[in-house]
């Protein structure tokens, strides 16, 4: 998981014109199994309103050394370049349930923990007749986010504003995702629209990072973890 931060509006529209511009160059490099260009919410979660200057990439690769040729790439650096800041997560996904546009093929890995750190992906395809009623529920959603013990980094993510919405955390441990996932307003959020069948599709998906290279707002926010920051 990669996200870029740009200043200076010709940066910010080249960022956004790489939701569409990136697809190709992305999709030619080898090993790539699962790629997804994201727009941004503004604040820690979900948020009606968009971050015209933060914006994501997600690639799923066959290995690591895959992963490491997409970071080291010309391509890469060309966002670098455009970029104020940038910073990406190395993963390994130990569980995952439900899909991302059809895709669900997460190799899960069965090592032993080296990290108590667990990153979270969800996203949700939002159904319009549900869409007020998801949002209305937003901003309690939100400030569950701004609270949460044990969340070290947020951000909300998504392809289409408003219906196809996503987010990514990092934590502390397991035990301090568990408690905002199933025991936070966030919670309550959820379980209301499943059960009023909101969702069209949806991806729960936990993995383990191993390296984090770059910074986000000056630091790299996993480094005083432990967390490998070199390349």
């Amino acid at each position: 998981m990669s996200f870029f931060r740009y200043e200076g509006r010709k940066n910010k529209t080249w960022g956004m014109s790489q939701m569409h511009l990136s697809r190709k160059p992305m999709k030619a490099m080898e090993g790539l199994l699962f790629f997804k260009p994201l727009g941004t919410g503004g604040g820690t979660g979900y948020s009606i309103w968009p971050d015209f200057g933060v914006y994501g990439l997600l690639a799923v690769w066959e290995n690591y050394e895959q992963a490491l040729n997409w970071r080291k790439s010309d391509f890469y650096k060309t966002f670098e370049a455009k970029s104020k800041e940038n910073y990406t997560i190395f993963m390994s996904p130990i569980s995952s349930r439900g899909s991302w546009s059809g895709f669900s093929n997460w190799e899960t890995s069965d090592q032993k923990e080296s990290t108590p750190l667990i990153c979270v992906i969800t996203r949700a395809t939002i159904r319009k007749r549900f869409m007020f009623k998801f949002w209305s529920m937003v901003p309690g959603s939100s400030a569950a986010h701004d609270v949460a013990d044990g969340l070290i980094f947020s951000k909300g993510i998504g392809e289409v504003p408003l219906l196809e919405q996503a987010t990514f955390t990092i934590w502390e441990n397991t035990q301090s995702m568990i408690n905002f996932a199933y025991k936070s307003f966030h919670a309550e959020a959820v379980q209301i629209t499943r059960k009023r069948n909101g969702f069209n599709e949806e991806m729960f998906t936990r993995l383990k990072p191993f390296l984090a290279v770059g910074s986000w707002n000056g630091i790299n926010p996993l480094e005083r973890y432990g967390i490998n920051s070199t390349l």
